[in-house]
């Protein structure tokens, strides 16, 4: 028997207190490391008994379990390993520990979600989990847009990078475009929240997946949903325009101002140019984006990028949606970009590109 077969028994909520606090803490002390993760992955029976001691009536003992599960996701073969083997359950206790509004475990929670769900190869099976409850994912929003929902001061920021993560796959992007739960619509306003880099990454993140979509771009760019000004607004800086383009512009994009401060973290610019990008795959919406300014908004970050205070990557995104919107449609020549079909030689000099403008 090894040394953490030795441990077994007291990883129970049975066991005595003092014992299981000092299994629970050989365990979490593995998580800190790789090669000791690797080492856990190898003992089903230690993982399953410490999800166990997630819903411990000791708040520490609790604690301490669900910070393994934190420390075990955030390595990819851990997610891995989590989700073979203890979806089922983890799932369903995570959920649970967020909905409850008197939980102090509901970040921690959050974030192994989280985790879990990064992978590509992982996330299928964690949105099928979720929507085995009913209503989950519409809940967990609930949670996410009532920004003190938590009696404990649980922010519950990482549901945005979960809420991405979810929208990587069909299913979870259908559920957030579904017109009748409006999802999507409560989520956008945190695309500009100040408070939390996580939450607000998380919503730009949710926004340029579903943006992937073509079949959604009319309705993304319609009436009800208007997400141009929420994708051009943190591009903006305090530039001033003349009155014939303030006129283009979106009105919450008219006279800023001088005090109007650009999106500083670059990831999160990326994404947004990232998602006009996406939105130029239809004439339709590239003709919408021409007449409302977008040109002029992204001449002048493409300014501010190739400034000391931007970023190569970023950069390289604005050109790329630049030169779509500065050429005409008899140029482009094709309704639907993302039906055109691109040879093999040109997709790996495509790559090969993309990769040099992220060194």
């Amino acid at each position: 028997m090894s040394e953490l077969e030795e441990i077994v028994p007291f990883l129970s909520k049975t066991a005595r207190l003092d014992l299981k606090a000092v299994a629970l803490s050989v365990v979490l002390g593995l998580t800190g490391s790789v090669d000791g993760i690797k080492l856990l992955l190898q003992q089903e029976v230690i993982l399953s008994n410490v999800l166990d001691l997630a819903d411990d009536e000791s708040e520490p003992i609790a604690k301490d379990a669900v910070l393994c599960f934190v420390n075990i996701s955030a390595e990819e073969k851990g997610a891995q390993a989590i989700v073979d083997k203890l979806s089922s359950r983890l799932v369903p206790t995570a959920y649970r520990a967020i909905l409850d509004d008197n939980s102090k475990l509901a970040d921690p929670w959050c974030m192994v979600l989280c985790n879990i769900s990064r992978p590509e190869s992982l996330v299928e099976t964690v949105v099928k989990e979720l929507m085995a409850i009913e209503f989950s994912i519409e809940k967990l929003t609930t949670c996410f847009t009532r920004v003190n929902y938590n009696k404990h001061k649980g922010h519950l920021n990482y549901l945005g990078p979960l809420f991405s993560n979810i929208s990587q796959c069909a299913v979870g992007r259908e559920v957030f475009c579904n017109k009748t739960t409006g999802l999507l619509r409560r989520i956008l306003p945190f695309v500009h929240h100040e408070a939390s880099i996580v939450r607000r990454g998380g919503a730009v993140g949710l926004l340029k997946n579903v943006c992937f979509d073509s079949t959604v771009h009319e309705w993304l760019l319609s009436e009800e949903m208007d997400v141009l000004p929420f994708i051009l607004l943190p591009l903006a800086g305090p530039e001033e325009f003349d009155d014939e383009t303030n006129d283009k512009l979106p009105m919450e994009l008219q006279y800023l101002g001088p005090d109007k401060k650009r999106e500083e973290d670059p990831d999160i610019r990326k994404m947004l140019v990232e998602s006009l990008a996406q939105l130029c795959a239809t004439r339709k919406a590239r003709v919408y984006l021409r007449e409302r300014g977008t040109y002029e908004i992204l001449r002048e970050l493409h300014k501010y990028e190739c400034s000391d205070l931007g970023d190569k990557s970023v950069l390289a995104a604005v050109e790329n949606v630049v030169d779509i919107l500065i050429r005409t449609e008899e140029e482009i020549g094709e309704d639907n970009l993302k039906t055109l079909e691109i040879p093999d030689d040109v997709k790996s000099k495509i790559e090969t590109l993309d990769n040099k403008a992220e060194l």
